[in-house]
């Protein structure tokens, strides 16, 4: 029998912002991620600020046996399209390769479906971040094409690959 992963998305506080400010800090991170932008304390915690006062996003700490290890949220939230874009980072490397994305990237589905109602979820990736693709891929999201509301993701000086999942009936 399979152990299951103590994971559980809380919503994200001003304590998960220090630990955060360390991830984002790392380049390869950053990279991996298409971040931009300077990196400072003060912007860090503007940008987040700023996200927790948006109504159309939803922002969460990832925790695995009652540690931060990464976000996740839902931005783009539209009740009246029924729909959002979702993303997620695990920031502890040493977390990496466990199945804490896997379980987190449900549990934010879940509450997409479940809790806001929603019909479709989401998200945008770099080609070059395959582990992530294939996860999307058994999550059974689906590739499809760019539309005219992914303006926010051109010119990262990579393809960007836009993928879907849609509530089964």
């Amino acid at each position: 029998m399979k152990k299951s992963l103590n994971v559980f998305l809380v919503p994200f506080k001003w304590e998960h912002i220090y630990l955060t400010f360390k991830w984002i800090k790392d380049l390869s991170f950053r990279s991996l991620f298409m971040m931009r932008g300077e990196i400072s304390w003060e912007r860090h915690k503007k940008y987040f600020k700023d996200k927790l006062l948006d109504s159309s996003q939803r922002v969460y700490a990832i925790l695995y046996d009652d540690q931060h290890v990464g976000n996740c949220g839902l931005k783009n939230l539209s009740c009246s399209k029924k729909t959002a874009e979702i993303w997620i980072y695990i920031g502890d490397s040493l977390m990496h390769k466990r199945g804490i994305g896997k379980k987190a990237t449900e549990l934010l589905i879940k509450k997409a479906f479940k809790f806001f109602r929603l019909n479709l979820v989401y998200l945008h990736l770099a080609e070059f971040n395959t582990r992530a693709y294939r996860l999307y891929k058994k999550l059974d999201f689906r590739e499809v094409l760019l539309d005219d509301n992914d303006q926010e993701w051109l010119n990262r000086g990579c393809k960007i690959i836009r993928m879907e999942l849609r509530k089964k009936t």
